[in-house]
């Protein structure tokens, strides 16, 4: 049933995606979660409507990770260009930062204190410090995150 959905929802993808090539990647994409399928419907009119479904989410993940990639090299681009400039620091900015720094410190528990020294002063990867806390990787990372956005929230 897909191959005859497949002319219709690759206009589809078009329409959306310019690039041809991206457009191309999101239809294989789509085509691998199609036929891997085990619950699809079975009837050709719910089919379609489940593909095109299924084709909104995709574009939608492959759009949300298009656009954090342009802001991670943007970020790239801006540290390498600040670094080759020879720019200095603002040092009323880098007071502010340590000292909102020196305050997160205090108001955070010793071990999530630990958990971030570890990574980012000692620069340990999360596998070393997941077998350190005999955790898994990912439940590190979570934890990093959330310190992260606590740091962000916390910060001026």
């Amino acid at each position: 049933m897909f191959l005859g959905q497949a002319q219709c929802l690759r206009a589809y993808i078009r329409r959306r995606v310019r690039d041809s090539m991206e457009a191309e990647e999101v239809f294989q994409d789509l085509s691998l979660i199609v036929i891997r399928h085990r619950s699809a419907p079975k009837d050709a009119d719910h089919f379609s409507a489940w593909c095109y479904a299924v084709v909104r989410h995709v574009l939608a993940r492959h759009l949300r990770t298009k656009r954090r990639r342009a802001k991670l090299l943007s970020r790239v681009e801006f540290e390498t260009t600040v670094h080759e400039a020879g720019q200095r620091v603002d040092p009323e900015r880098a007071a502010s930062a340590r000292e909102a720094l020196r305050t997160l410190g205090k108001s955070l528990e010793p071990h999530a204190r630990e958990l971030l020294v570890q990574r980012y002063l000692l620069g340990e990867s999360t596998e070393e410090i997941a077998r350190q806390l005999c955790e898994s990787p990912a439940a590190v990372r979570m934890r990093l995150m959330r310190l992260r956005s606590i740091a962000r929230r916390k910060s001026p």
